[in-house]
C-alpha cells in the first residue's frame, strides 16, 4: 500500500512538472522571438516566464542539491555535464532578464521609470538571449526520452484509460 502511495505522489510530481515545463516552454518561444511578439509582450512575458523559471528549479531542488553535494566525487559524466549545463542556463536565464530589464524599452516606461539604454548592456543581452536559447536546444536534446515519455503520459493521454498496477494492496 505504502508503495502504491510513493507511486502515486511521484506520478502526480511527474505531472505537474510536465505541465509546468509546457507552460516554461511556451513562454521561452514567445520570449525568444521578440521580432514576432513585439517588444512590449516580450518584455511583460519575460517577467511573467520568472514564474515557471522559479517552479521549475524548486521541483528540481533535491535534484540540485544531491549533484552539489556529489558533483566532487564519482558520478557519471553525463550527469556532470548536465549539471555544469543547468548552472549555465542559470546564469544565462539571469543575465538575460537582469540586462532585459536594464534596456528595457516599454515596461519599465509604463510604470513610469524611464532610463537611458546604454550599448553595453543591449550587447550584453543579446548575446545572453542568443547563448540561452542554444543551451535551452541542448538541455532539450538531453532530456528528449522524459521530455516524450511524460508528454505522452500525461498531455496525449486518453481519457478514460485506467492504468494497471502489479502487486497487492
Amino acid at each position: 500500500m505504502e508503495q502504491k502511495i510513493t507511486q502515486n505522489k511521484k506520478r502526480s510530481s511527474t505531472q505537474v512538472r510536465v505541465w509546468i515545463d509546457i507552460v516554461f516552454f511556451i513562454g521561452m518561444v514567445l520570449v525568444l522571438a521578440p521580432q514576432a511578439t513585439g517588444i512590449p509582450v516580450h518584455e511583460w512575458a519575460s517577467f511573467l516566464i520568472i514564474i515557471p523559471f522559479f517552479l521549475h528549479l524548486i521541483l528540481d531542488w533535491k535534484w540540485i542539491v544531491s549533484m552539489t553535494k556529489r558533483f566532487l566525487k564519482r558520478i557519471p559524466s553525463e550527469a556532470r555535464f548536465n549539471y555544469v549545463l543547468d548552472w549555465l542556463l542559470f546564469f544565462l536565464f539571469v543575465t538575460a532578464t537582469f540586462t532585459g530589464v536594464v534596456i528595457s524599452e516599454a515596461a519599465l516606461p509604463a510604470l513610469g521609470i524611464n532610463i537611458t539604454i546604454d550599448p553595453f548592456w543591449s550587447a550584453l543581452h543579446d548575446m545572453s538571449a542568443n547563448l540561452l536559447m542554444v543551451v535551452i536546444g541542448i538541455h532539450l536534446a538531453m532530456h528528449w526520452n522524459w521530455i516524450v515519455t511524460n508528454f505522452k503520459k500525461y498531455v496525449l493521454r486518453q481519457p478514460g484509460r485506467t492504468t494497471v498496477t502489479q502487486g497487492g494492496d
